[in-house]
């Protein structure tokens, strides 16, 4: 099955396209109508995650959350000032991010589902779909695994991480 833009129609390769239309985070768009869309029609990164459906962080190459939605923050129950700026470690509140090597530091970090589809993401521009990930959660008055599905979607120089599911009981999903 060919995979066009869905603005400008071009076929698009499979790097670009990622390896399921159905479950991706936006609609298909090629680098260069992404980068069309956020850059130069003037509609903020922002505005553009905050219309999508689900728990949406913007991450950079260095694993660094650059945006979230609404239901990012809400799903965090942080503020912007808690989360921008900051490592993917840090801003879930990963156990092995507090120890001294930090987030992306320690040998657990090679393992991390989150950490390696979104790095995948970046190298390929292979959209990654409900990968389950477990993470080993230690914030305010809690502590213990975090069972999800998680999607990641490259889009222009940065890649969507969209929480797709929280499994509860653990191992549910």
């Amino acid at each position: 099955m060919t995979i066009h833009c869905s603005w400008c129609n071009n076929e698009m390769s499979p790097n670009e396209s990622g390896r399921s239309t159905d479950r991706r985070i936006s609609l298909p768009l090629c680098s260069s109508c992404s980068e069309l869309l956020v850059f130069q029609m003037g509609v903020p990164l922002q505005t553009f995650i905050d219309r999508l459906p689900a728990p949406i962080f913007v991450v950079d190459n260095n694993a660094t959350v650059e945006a979230a939605n609404a239901l990012g923050y809400s799903f965090l129950n942080k503020k912007p000032e808690d989360v921008i700026k900051k490592l993917g470690g840090v801003v879930f509140e990963c156990a092995y991010s507090r120890l001294p090597e930090g987030c992306g530091g320690t040998v657990h970090c090679s393992g991390c589902a989150i950490r390696r589809s979104v790095y995948h993401t970046f190298e390929t521009g292979e959209s990654q779909i409900e990968v389950p990930a477990t993470l080993k959660y230690d914030g305010p008055g809690k502590s213990g695994d975090i069972n999800m599905l998680i999607s990641t979607e490259k889009m222009g120089e940065v890649v969507l991480l969209r929480i797709d599911k929280v499994c509860t009981p653990a191992g549910a999903c």
